[in-house]
């Protein structure tokens, strides 16, 4: 296993992300924030986001390189395009205003692990 490729770097990132603020809302006062974990449990497909990732690490470990490349398509893509379909569900306004830094990560570690992925970013 190759803990500096670009696409085990991410993995982690989006595994470590997962679990920080991803929403965070406040009225007032009153103001509360939901990670990955909070999301989840609303759509059911956001677990895709850390399976996919964990799936990444795993099948590189076991050197099953056709196996990570395509996981590692699937877990850039996966979090990238549910990510950027909330922008105008959400409102673009609505969504800068309530994405948190967990959401943030997300994205940036999905593109680049696509980047990673389709040897664009190499590390060494």
């Amino acid at each position: 296993m190759n803990i500096k490729k670009v696409e085990n770097i991410s993995a982690i990132v989006m595994i470590v992300a997962f679990f920080l603020p991803w929403l965070s809302v406040g009225i007032g006062s009153f103001s509360t924030s939901m990670n990955g974990t909070g999301v989840a449990g609303l759509n059911p497909l956001v677990w895709l986001i850390p399976l996919l990732a964990i799936a990444v690490i795993v099948t590189d470990f076991m050197a099953n390189e056709t196996a990570s490349k395509w996981l590692s398509y699937a877990a850039g893509l996966v979090p990238l395009v549910w990510i950027i379909l909330r922008i105008p569900l959400m409102g673009s306004g609505v969504f800068f205003a309530a994405a948190g830094i967990g959401m943030y990560l997300t994205l940036l570690a999905s593109i680049l692990m696509l980047l990673g992925a389709f040897k664009i970013v190499k590390i060494g």
